[in-house]
């Protein structure tokens, strides 16, 4: 091991593949000690597939498929706390008593904490704030991640947790995954061109995204490409069996799946700097 660690925070099975796969993969093949956190069993996601999974064994199976994708990414462990998919915004399953959205946040971010303290990562990972289409479980998730990484290295939070030397823990660097304004249109292009039919995104999905100013890092992530596929292949039930990545040359799927996109919310980033693709660059072991 590189002696670097970094925690993943997410709120759904596959949150770990379609946007951060890549990075992911790319700093575990260097040795960096990952460990993936997921809230919810993501109860409320689509079955893409026929006969992958039921409405009652989605949970059980979206398990599995998590495991399977944690393999694939070579992460070290991998936890899920067990609240509820709340969820699109402004549907049914928002008011389900134990959605995530619903969850107490003093009790996540507690959650989380303990989890800082005891990892004791150089890096945390998570969604932006907007939750990069206004999931309301990524925007929570987000939010949960931020409190959590400014508390863990105050002894007055939580103190029940400093026992069998746990102590307070300051991690160096908050990561955001975010995705430029406009990337569902540029997607739909890239794959129309190479003569997917793929549909063109509803005025509302156009609007979705970061500014490209505030996004601070565009990962190549070309060269762990595989590993990425082979853990969003992993998530069976949210993968459609005529999946258009399968259908296109590689440099299609580099130029979508290939480019990743971070904000580095803590330290804030100096005017002129340049983020580097390494997480961890200058950082102690």
């Amino acid at each position: 091991m590189s002696g670097f660690r970094l925690l993943s925070l997410f709120a759904h099975p596959d949150d770990e593949a379609f946007p951060v796969g890549g990075v992911l993969a790319a700093h575990a093949s260097r040795g960096v000690e990952i460990r993936l956190v997921t809230t919810t069993l993501g109860e409320e996601g689509e079955i893409r597939q026929e006969g992958a999974a039921t409405r009652e064994t989605l949970p059980r199976i979206r398990g599995i498929e998590l495991s399977c994708a944690v393999r694939a990414l070579g992460l070290a462990s991998h936890r899920v706390l067990g609240y509820r998919d709340s969820g699109m915004v402004n549907t049914p399953p928002n008011n389900h008593p134990n959605a995530y959205i619903n969850a107490p946040s003093q009790e996540v971010v507690e959650l989380f904490v303990e989890e800082i303290r005891t990892f004791k990562p150089q890096v945390v990972l998570t969604f932006e704030p907007g939750g990069l289409y206004g999931h309301p479980d990524h925007i929570a998730v987000s939010q949960h991640a931020g409190e959590a990484f400014n508390r863990a290295s105050d002894p007055a939070a939580f103190p029940g947790q400093l026992v069998n030397g746990v102590q307070p823990h300051q991690a160096q660097r908050l990561f955001q995954s975010a995705r430029p304004k406009g990337f569902r249109t540029m997607w739909a292009n890239k794959l129309r061109d190479a003569g997917v039919d793929f549909p063109i995104p509803t005025p509302e999905q156009v609007e979705q995204g970061t500014p490209e100013e505030d996004i601070h890092l565009e990962m190549n992530v070309d060269g762990h490409l595989e590993a990425k596929m082979a853990c969003i292949l992993c998530h069976r039930t949210q993968v459609a069996a005529d999946w258009p990545y399968r259908r296109v040359p590689r440099e299609v799927t580099a130029s979508i799946l290939g480019r990743e996109f971070y904000i580095r919310a803590f330290p804030p980033v100096r005017p002129g700097e340049k983020v580097s693709e390494d997480f961890f660059a200058g950082l102690e072991r």
